[in-house]
């Protein structure tokens, strides 16, 4: 049986879907309406043959790859940043994109990106996305109503969190002359209001969908870890299986190290990699700064030392990220229940910065 390369180029109205053989010659390309009902037809269209299918990363990404990877031998979801060749090509058109993602996918050049095979952990991750969502939603509108307020010269709303809240609000309401700002200032508090109301219901099911994931109430015994915590790493980690070495891992939390160079020649300053999920850095050090706020715990311990090893705060707090990063990764990966002695002193996850 002859293997073909199949790759999809999905937008909401149409998807363009090439067709490549084993020897490198691009076949044929079809354009169809976007459904369930045509990807499924146009894929099993296809003579007999061991189906290899590559989808670009993308909002129907997802959906995709559950209507399709019943009818291919093997699927991957591949990352765009990684296809620049792709997005820049001189003659760039649908027919080019899925002619050069058959020829990548064919060499094996696409990095995959991953994405759970089950619904529920697919819904469960949107859950969570939805709470931080509303959470920037509202701070968003916060900033903009001290703005607001500066703007017309009420200059006290600085440092203070009083102006959010109920009665606050209305001294500060008091103090605008003109009735039509305040008007708009209303509006904005309506905004902030509806915003945090959304935010508690979304956590709420975020809490509820969590249920079915024994490991979260491990990461909640870990000094710093709170609910919004155990909730984001494991909705946006998905499966400690993801992840066989912890460079790989540390790289994903945006807490990895660039090192680039030519001809032994170093290029430019060693720095944090900015590729990667921005939300599990933050959570990282959201929970340091806990930790440390805390009592006497194994988290403070693990800093102290390694801070007495590095002289270096910046690199004892990154060390520090990357164990919690790494003792959550290990608890869920081997199944078990959190240790404290899992903060061993004796660790060696230091940076290089």
């Amino acid at each position: 049986m002859r293997t073909v390369y199949l790759a999809i180029d999905g937008h909401a109205r149409h998807c363009v879907l090439g067709c490549m053989n084993s020897r490198g010659q691009f076949e044929r390309s079809w354009t169809f309406d976007t459904s369930e009902k045509e990807l499924i037809r146009h894929v099993t269209a296809i003579e007999p043959a061991k189906r290899i299918l590559a989808i670009e990363e993308g909002p129907l990404a997802h959906w995709m790859a559950q209507t399709l990877r019943k009818q291919v031998d093997a699927l991957v979801i591949a990352d765009p940043r990684e296809n620049p060749l792709i997005s820049r090509h001189a003659n760039k058109s649908d027919r080019v994109d899925v002619r050069g993602l058959c020829r990548l996918l064919r060499l094996g050049e696409l990095k995959q990106v991953y994405h759970p095979e089950d619904d529920e952990r697919a819904i469960f991750k949107a859950a969570v996305m939805q709470y931080m969502d509303f959470t920037n939603q509202e701070s968003g509108v916060k900033r903009k109503i001290k703005a607001k307020f500066r703007s017309w010269g009420i200059l006290d709303v600085v440092g203070t969190d009083r102006v959010y809240s109920k009665k606050g609000r209305e001294e500060f309401l008091g103090q605008v002359k003109n009735a039509a700002v305040r008007n708009q200032l209303s509006r904005l508090y309506v905004l902030m209001d509806t915003a945090v109301n959304m935010q508690s219901l979304s956590l709420r099911e975020a809490k509820r969908l969590a249920r079915n994931y024994p490991e979260i109430r491990e990461f909640k015994k870990i000094p710093g870890i709170g609910d919004v915590h155990a909730l984001t790493f494991d909705a946006y980690i998905q499966t400690p299986d993801r992840f066989t070495r912890k460079s790989s891992l540390y790289r994903y939390c945006r807490l990895g190290v660039t090192d680039r160079s030519s001809d032994n020649k170093p290029l430019g300053y060693k720095r944090l990699d900015r590729a990667g999920n921005r939300e599990l850095k933050a959570m990282s050090y959201r929970a340091f700064v806990a930790a440390m706020a805390g009592g006497e715990n194994e988290v403070q311990r693990f800093y102290r030392c390694s801070l007495q090893r590095s002289r270096d705060k910046a690199c004892a707090r990154l060390n520090t990220q990357r164990k919690i990063i790494s003792v959550m990764h290990g608890v869920w990966r081997r199944r078990g229940e959190y240790d404290p002695k899992l903060f061993s002193p004796g660790s060696t996850d230091q940076a290089t910065l």
